[in-house]
Order: structure tokens, then C-alpha cells, then sequence
């Protein structure tokens, strides 16, 4: 059922005072758009913060006391039955969007502000507002909110046990599941589209190491700290980092392995440090003496590196001999 925001409104503003109407509109932002606070609207009125809260719980008793007019029925309607599709609850900007788009005008000046003031209004949805732990949504009942957050802690506990590691897909598959993520300031998706814990470093990089040592699983190879820069300030779009700065990070973090001049690699990926000279001398001593094709076959598979350099590698007579086979060895 179709409805039109500002006919409403205008409607259950009919009944007030002229500074109850104007106390409400600057409240809600109906007409500027930005909400003002109890004190912004005392001081432009030369009166107390106190004494605006008063105009304000008056205003809005005379308003909510209207909740079987006929104007609003319409949007109730639509707005309980939206938040029912998602079980009762939903957050804040999705309702705002939804509850626009089914409205009979497509443009609505303020129409986000309007919508919040309606929504109060009707009685029929409850609001909880932003806080350290979530963003401000809508819900039914009291059952719905506590399914909500029983969900969100379960999935946070799970997480926690990872590590706060990424959780395959769990956006796209899960419809509720997503819909309650929403609404928590807990869960995050990182640039590579991967969902987690907001407090966990891979999902939700905040400093330059933890940034560098996202790229550095995401590429899944040892790269110079010049690149990685370049990666990272691809996207890292609010702020862009110096590469001499990463690779200052990097000589100080544990995670990291320098492998090259200039390139790093992860601890965890067992990667093999060291020039081609190093590397190579690594897996023939590990091995044994090995053909020329397979030893680089093996180097390359672990670490990046030019065959030619291999090849020229193996040719110093100081480190390295051929056995009786043609094999290589170690001096």
C-alpha cells in the first residue's frame, strides 16, 4: 500500500502549537535535514535544555496519541510488515531506503528524517539508537531483539575461537544471519570482500603492518616492499602510505620474513629466506644432489626468482659442483 510521506506529516503536525510544531521539525530535522540537540534548540530559543525536553515529550504526546489516523495507516502497514520479512528487525539506514522507495512520491525532501519521525510516531516499532556496540535499527518486540543478540554473540564467540578469522561466504548464504550482522558494530568485510571480526587486523587492518600483512596472504607471494606499498595504497583509500614506511614495519614485526633484497614474505607461508644462492643451497642440502631442471622446478615453487638467475647461480664453482650423473650438489 502506497503512502505519501510529507501528507502524513503534515497531518500529525496539524494539532500542535507553533513552537511545538518547531521545537519537533528542528528535533527530528524535518525541514533542515540535521536533527539539532536539545541544547542547540534551547539556546536559539533563550531557554533551558530542560525546558525544550518538555515542549518536545508534549508535542510528541499530542502526536502519538493520533495513531489510528487514517493518513498513517497506510505507512504502518508497510513499515510493520517490512521489518516481519526480516525478522522484526532491521537496520536503521535499509529501513529508511525501504520505506522511501515504497512511497508514493520517489522524491522526498528529508525523507530519512520524516521516516524516523513517523516510525516514533506510530508506536507499532520500537528504535535503538547507535551505540559503542551497534548501529541504530528498528524492531517489533523485545523476543525479536534478544533472538537478534543471542545470534550476534554466538557468531562473535565463534569467531573469537578462530581468531576472528574470515567466515566463508557467511554474507551471501545466510539472509538472516546477514541481516543481524547488520546491525553489529562487531563484524566487518575487508577489502578483498572476506567477513570477520571488525577487532581482528586481517579483516579490519588499521596500521600500516597489519595492511601489509593482508596483502601479503591475499597475493600469496614474497613481494619487494615497494610493491607492497603500492598494493596497499591501492586500497587503502582514507589514507596512502610511504613505501620506505613499510619496510621500516616489517624489519620490526615477527610476522614477515625478509627473503631477498628488499622483498618479504610470510613467516607462516614457510617461506625459505635468503638470495638464490641461499635457497638453493637450502634444498640441496636438504635433497641431495638434484638435476639442474628439477632443483630450479623445486626453488620456484617456494620462491620467485628468474631461471636464468638459478641457472647462473649453480655455475659458482665456490658453492656449488656437478656430481658424476650431472647432478648438482653442494661444495
Amino acid at each position: 500500500m502506497a503512502y505519501n510521506i510529507d501528507k502524513i506529516v503534515n497531518s500529525l503536525l496539524a494539532n500542535l502549537s507553533p513552537r511545538q510544531k518547531e521545537v519537533v521539525s528542528r528535533r527530528y530535522g524535518l525541514q533542515s535535514g540535521k536533527p539539532m540537540t536539545l541544547a542547540e534548540i534551547g539556546d536559539n530559543y533563550g531557554v533551558t535544555r530542560e525546558r525544550i525536553r518538555q515542549i518536545e515529550a508534549q508535542a510528541l504526546n499530542v502526536v502519538c496519541g493520533q495513531s489510528q489516523n487514517p493518513t498513517l495507516e497506510g505507512f504502518v502497514k508497510t513499515a510493520v510488515n517490512y521489518l516481519k520479512k526480516y525478522n522484526g528487525i532491521r537496520n536503521d539506514q535499509c529501513v529508511c531506503a525501504e520505506l522511501k522507495k515504497l512511497s508514493e512520491k520517489a522524491s522526498v525532501k528529508n525523507s530519512d528524517q520524516k521516516i524516523r519521525f513517523l516510525l516514533e510516531a506510530c508506536r507499532q516499532v520500537r528504535y535503538y539508537p547507535e551505540d559503542e556496540s551497534f548501529h541504530a535499527f528498528w524492531y517489533l518486540s523485545n523476543d525479536d531483539l534478544n533472538a537478534a543478540t543471542a545470534h550476534i554473540n554466538r557468531l562473535v564467540a565463534s569467531l573469537r575461537s578462530q581468531k576472528g578469522k574470515a567466515a566463508a561466504d557467511l554474507t551471501e548464504n545466510d539472509l538472516v544471519a546477514a541481516n543481524y550482522i547488520s546491525l553489529s558494530k562487531n563484524f566487518a568485510v575487508n577489502v578483498y570482500g572476506d567477513f570477520g571480526l571488525s577487532e581482528c587486523g586481517e579483516i579490519n587492518p588499521r596500521v600500516s603492518r597489519d595492511w601489509a600483512y593482508l596483502v601479503l596472504r591475499k597475493e600469496n607471494k614474497p613481494l619487494h616492499f615497494t610493491k607492497l606499498a603500492s598494493l596497499i595504497n591501492k586500497y587503502r583509500k582514507n589514507k596512502q602510505v610511504n613505501h620506505q614506511t613499510i619496510h621500516n614495519e616489517l624489519i620490526k614485526d615477527g610476522r614477515f620474513v625478509l627473503v631477498g633484497r628488499g622483498t618479504y614474505g610470510l613467516r607462516e607461508f614457510n617461506v625459505i629466506p635468503g638470495t638464490a644462492r641461499e635457497v638453493i643451497t637450502h634444498f640441496l642440502k636438504k635433497q641431495g644432489p638434484l638435476a639442474a631442471k628439477d632443483l630450479v622446478k623445486l626453488v620456484l615453487s617456494q620462491r620467485t626468482f628468474k631461471e636464468k638467475t638459478l641457472l647462473l647461480s649453480l655455475r659458482n664453482k665456490k658453492y656449488f659442483q656437478t656430481t658424476n650423473d650431472g647432478k648438482y650438489s653442494v661444495v
